[in-house]
């Protein structure tokens, strides 16, 4: 009976403080483990459709920002006609959200595509923020600069052009090659809004993807880039008392089982 009393105390606390996570990181922590395999902490994701091939190079190393950085240094690009801004995501594994705040410090020596994906259940279903310098790039799609707030076509459709839908564009903004930057989003059910340096970038309404999904970071021919100082605020609203109803629940099957 003890053993059941204290298998039911730890599952309430299990229960009852998963129902909020937030996330810090400065990537000053030992043995980040970054790559393709299931089990990495920061995991990979190269798109199949490329001009460039690939592969993509990221790794934690000393950047231009503040100690250790995320960063990805190749210059992986796509898709093969050069229409849209595709090319490599990086998503953070131990945890999902739905609604969150996302605040991140960013640099780039280069002047090409990068981003926020959110939501990301794979490279054809996820939501993205997307900015893009460079002038004469994607040649053959809209060029730069600009920032952009999409939402990938989904399965089939997301995995062709165009890729994306626009939810929303600023026009002749974007970045500044070699001076940092901040990024916030806010994502609030089907509603997202998007800050860069203090001030309104992009916002859009949209209710494809609603279920919790990975964070991360999109790329598009950009070598050279550093992601720093990111914190994740949790901001799903959880009613207390369906918290307690679903806790109870699963007390009764626990008990039941033991019997």
């Amino acid at each position: 009976m003890k053993k059941i009393f204290l298998s039911i105390t730890a599952l309430v606390i299990i229960l009852l403080q998963s129902e909020a996570a937030d996330f810090k990181t400065d990537f000053e922590a030992k043995n980040i483990k970054i790559g393709t395999a299931a089990d990495s902490i920061w995991r990979t994701f190269d798109e199949k459709s490329l001009g460039d091939q690939g592969p993509s190079s990221w790794e934690i190393k000393k950047g231009e920002i503040t100690g250790n950085a995320l960063s990805q240094s190749s210059n992986i690009w796509g898709d093969k006609t050069d229409t849209v801004a595709i090319g490599t995501v990086a998503v953070y594994t131990k945890q999902k959200w739905i609604d969150f705040v996302l605040d991140v410090d960013v640099l780039a020596n280069d002047n090409d595509g990068m981003g926020v994906v959110w939501r990301f259940q794979d490279l054809s279903e996820h939501y993205r923020f997307f900015t893009m310098v460079d002038s004469g790039n994607p040649p053959n799609g809209e060029l730069g600069p600009w920032r952009k707030l999409e939402v990938r076509l989904g399965k089939g459709a997301g995995q062709k052009l165009p890729f994306y839908d626009t939810l929303d564009i600023e026009k002749g903004k974007s970045y500044t090659e070699g001076k940092l930057t901040h990024w916030k989003i806010e994502v609030t059910g089907d509603r997202f809004r998007v800050e860069v340096d203090g001030k309104k970038a992009v916002e859009g309404k949209d209710n494809t993807y609603n279920k919790a999904g990975y964070i991360g970071f999109i790329l598009y021919a950009q070598s050279g880039v550093f992601f720093d100082n990111l914190v994740i605020t949790d901001t799903f609203p959880v009613n207390p008392q369906d918290a307690f109803t679903t806790t109870w629940s699963q007390i009764k099957k626990l008990r039941l089982k033991n019997q």
